[in-house]
């Protein structure tokens, strides 16, 4: 949305643009008929509300030719902003949302709600990462990380840390220039500790098909798993992003 070619239902406040999209609802469609004849699944960026509009509809079209046949997951990444009328759509779909939750103090560093609301207006501007929204709307929500350099803005700690909080602050393992003067509105859309964990596991395992050895440790799974000193269930949210490992388990075995 930063540089006006994310594809928004309502214009950018400052251009009266647009953005635009690679795919129309047809163009979904006939794509997710394909990869269900492949046996594949579709990740997309989706970070403007029309973008995530098209998808819901391509899927809703190729699901009313398919019916019980279709068998593709389908996953929208980023929603930076969303239509009011696409958030119950997400569970009746079954299209996952999928999250960057360091992005949730505004992504901007600084005062990010006065920026957005230059380029959205004040409306929008206040309805931005609505994760938790459509957490509670039954949608199947997972976490990951944009960045694609080897850095502390990769980190799932850092990911639960903003997903909580909303805001960056001088606890926070962050890069100095992305600080925050405050928590990121809405503030009902902050997650609570056990959501960031069920989204970076659980729920992404399901969202790549491999929920049926990892995700979760249960009898039969794959025992990859961390043990850390803190009680992260009970840890401070802000500095949340310092916690790290003790110990790594990887098929059960101990890795250091």
């Amino acid at each position: 949305m930063k540089i006006r070619t994310a594809a928004l239902i309502t214009p950018y406040e400052d251009t009266g643009e647009v953005g635009t999209t690679t795919f129309d609802k047809e163009g979904i469609a006939e794509l997710l008929k394909l990869l269900n004849e492949a046996g594949l699944d579709l990740h997309l960026h989706t970070v403007g509300e029309r973008a995530s509009h098209i998808v819901l509809d391509g899927v809703e079209l190729a699901k009313k030719e398919l019916g019980d046949d279709f068998h593709v997951k389908v996953t929208c990444a980023h929603l930076e902003i969303q239509d009011d009328a696409d958030l119950e759509r997400f569970a009746k779909l079954g299209v996952f949302a999928d999250y960057t939750p360091w992005w949730h103090a505004g992504n901007m560093g600084g005062e990010p709600y006065k920026a957005w609301c230059e380029l959205l207006g004040e409306r929008r501007a206040l309805s931005m990462y609505r994760c938790k929204s459509l957490w509670n709307s039954g949608a199947a929500v997972t976490f990951s990380s944009d960045e694609v350099f080897f850095g502390d803005n990769w980190s799932p700690y850092l990911g639960m840390e903003i997903g909580m909080t909303r805001h960056i602050t001088d606890k926070t393992k962050a890069l100095e220039h992305s600080r925050t003067k405050g928590a990121y509105p809405p503030v009902s859309e902050q997650m609570s500790i056990e959501e960031m964990i069920l989204g970076y596991t659980i729920n992404g395992a399901k969202q790549l098909g491999i929920e049926d050895t990892k995700g979760s440790i249960e009898t039969g799974k794959d025992a990859d798993f961390l043990v850390f000193d803190n009680d992260l269930l009970n840890a401070e949210h802000e500095g949340f992003s310092h916690n790290k490992p003790s110990e790594v388990y990887f098929g059960g075995k101990k890795m250091n």
